[in-house]
């Protein structure tokens, strides 16, 4: 089985997340997506992040209704903090059968070589970011060790899960979320119906 890693923060999952998720899934032909909200993380301050339940929950809700896309806990079921490359390692061993593609976020470069050695790299190239000079980067890594990186086209998608969020601490103070303009343009309805009944963002 061909099985993509997207991990990340998810504080909230947008549509990018889950357009990107797709794009790996058509363009590689992958059998699923594995998205694996961030436990620890080391490079974020935890206590300014929404807790775990609830990123997992919205991560649930925006990807039930796509084929393919599941959603994991490995993170937070380890007390210590979270690096990228020992979840890759655990999900190695959980699914030690499947040919492992890590769709790659920004926190992943300092055990770059774990993770090469582990899954084949999927680099998610924007419409502003010279496509040769990426090429030339792969070519330099690969020239120090063995690497399989290959590239994923992605359109633009002029949305962040810090946009999102400013979008609704403004909303929710202005009108206790009523307004439809905003933040729901970016977000799943059942995430931004969970988001209302949780009071989160405020």
């Amino acid at each position: 089985m061909k099985t993509g890693i997207f991990g990340g923060a998810f504080d909230p999952i947008h549509k990018g997340h889950i357009y990107m998720a797709q794009k790996a899934m058509e363009e590689y032909s992958l059998d699923r997506i594995l998205l694996v909200p961030s436990g620890h993380s080391p490079n974020k301050t935890e206590n300014a992040m929404t807790a775990f339940s609830h990123r997992y929950n919205m991560c649930k809700l925006a990807s039930e209704a796509v084929p393919g896309i599941e959603v994991s806990d490995i993170e937070i079921k380890d007390e210590s903090t979270s690096y990228t490359y020992v979840t890759l390692q655990k999900l190695k061993a959980l699914y030690p059968e499947d040919e492992l593609y890590f769709i790659m976020g920004g926190d992943s470069l300092d055990y770059f070589d774990v993770i090469a050695r582990t899954a084949i790299i999927l680099v998610m190239v924007r419409e502003n970011f010279p496509k040769l000079q990426m090429e030339e980067k792969i070519a330099h890594i690969k020239n120090l060790f063995p690497a399989d990186i290959r590239l994923l086209k992605c359109d633009r998608m002029d949305v962040s899960s810090t946009q999102v969020r400013k979008l609704l601490r403004a909303k929710s103070q202005a009108d206790g979320y009523r307004s439809p303009k905003g933040a729901e343009m970016f977000l799943d309805a059942a995430v931004m119906s969970y988001i209302q009944a949780n009071n989160l963002y405020r």
